[in-house]
């Protein structure tokens, strides 16, 4: 199937991007940056949220068809200072969903929040913050989305399993609308699914 043709070429592209990057000193730059972690993976597109529960899917709607959008991620770690301490010290996390079926992509920005789970090697992440996207406010023809405002708020969550020191795989739900603040119009919403792995570089 051609999804399937696409995790793999995406698969193989990050696992050599480490190598590349070394022999570029291309991660020594970005941890001169701040740039704590990279993330990548594929997401699926057009999935729906049960109304009133945050991270419920509706499973009618996963169609693992669609894995239309390549998803990239940087971390970068903040100051070590009290006040970030007493908000549970989060990284940021600046990401692009880039859809290749001609559908809504996005940009976000938003703190991120490592939760170990024991010593088991699994973590879960909440995340939050903002979005911008290139999709329909309004009016938008079938298969696109109302999106009602061109800013819209963001949360998600990362469940993941640290495979290395250095390397991880994660599942990870994304969420972005306007939360009722561009009323009346449409507030259709953005959902996404997927998978990624991660390549710590400190």
């Amino acid at each position: 199937m051609r999804w399937r043709s696409w995790v793999v070429a995406v698969l193989g592209l990050m696992s050599a991007a480490p190598a590349q990057a070394a022999g570029f000193d291309v991660a020594q730059m970005a941890r001169d940056l701040g740039v704590s972690e990279v993330r990548a993976g594929l997401f699926l597109h057009d999935i729906e949220l049960k109304y009133g529960f945050p991270f419920a899917l509706d499973y009618s709607t996963v169609d693992l068809g669609k894995w239309q959008n390549l998803t990239t991620e940087l971390l970068f770690d903040l100051p070590d200072v009290d006040a970030l301490h007493w908000l549970g010290s989060p990284r940021v996390g600046l990401s692009t969903s880039l859809n290749f079926a001609g559908k809504e992509s996005y940009a976000r920005l938003a703190a991120v929040w490592h939760v170990p789970v024991f010593e088991t090697g699994i973590f879960v992440e909440p995340m939050a913050g903002g979005a911008v996207h290139n999709g329909y406010l309004e009016n938008a023809p079938v298969g696109q989305r109302n999106l009602g405002c061109r800013f819209l708020y963001f949360y998600g969550a990362n469940v993941g399993y640290e495979i290395t020191d250095t390397m991880s795989a994660m599942v990870t739900v994304e969420h972005a609308s306007h939360w009722a603040q561009c009323e009346p119009t449409a507030n259709d919403g953005i959902n996404r699914l997927g998978i990624r792995v991660g390549w710590k570089l400190n």
